[in-house]
């Protein structure tokens, strides 16, 4: 390891893993259903980056998940699905009706006066409901959103990584991803390393209304 990567690096973790690729959106989704009803975390559940980052990061030359799925420096990326998609600003509003938030006009999403003056730009009803909807997906959801892993999926497959805790566990993961379809299923012990990059603070946008759409 370089001295620049010991600069770089905030922790390391060794960790037991299932590995495999998938080549199907479809079967990704009840793959994680079925290892979620086994008992397995889904936070214990990743995948790696999109295809342009790990090409960048590990200096590919075109889309190969075989080349990435036992690589420790492959980045990775939580796992979305499409309904966790399309209900979670169901959720959040649920929590914000229940409670009178969005009658006291707290601003949960935003920060500073943005929530404010989105207000006064919106009507009543469906348009503040919108407003709020957008903000919410892209804030929650922004690179990990089911239609950004479906392109990746259809660009070369992508490597999945499921977290064990024991044997036991470890042989219901292998056989939950090879009943679905998944490739190259195996596990393996592996080294993670944490960067200044991965925190969250790194990446902080400020207020999200100057973001690009």
């Amino acid at each position: 390891m370089s001295d620049r990567e010991d600069d770089q690096t905030v922790d390391s973790v060794e960790i037991r893993e299932v590995v495999g690729i998938v080549y199907n959106h479809n079967a990704l989704e009840e793959m994680a259903t079925q290892l979620v009803a086994a008992g397995v975390d889904r936070n214990d559940i990743s995948l790696m980056a999109d295809w342009n980052t790990v090409i960048e990061k590990l200096g590919l030359t075109y889309p190969d998940p075989g080349a990435v799925v036992d690589n420790s420096e492959t980045p990775r990326r939580r796992l979305t699905t499409r309904d966790e998609h399309a209900t979670v600003t169901g959720t959040v509003f649920g929590t914000l009706i229940a409670t009178g938030a969005l009658a006291a006009g707290v601003p949960i999403i935003a920060s500073g006066g943005a929530i404010p003056l989105a207000l006064a730009a919106c009507t009543a009803g469906g348009g503040l409901g919108a407003m709020l909807a957008k903000l919410v997906r892209k804030n929650l959801l922004t690179r990990d959103d089911a239609d950004a892993i479906e392109h990746d999926i259809n660009r070369g497959g992508i490597a999945v990584f499921v977290r064990v805790d024991n044997a036991d566990e470890e042989q219901r993961a292998i056989n939950i991803m090879r009943r679905n379809g998944t490739h190259n299923v195996h596990a393996h012990t592996i080294t993670l390393r944490k960067e200044l990059s991965d925190l969250s603070l790194a990446n902080v946008q400020p207020d999200p209304w100057l973001a690009d759409d």
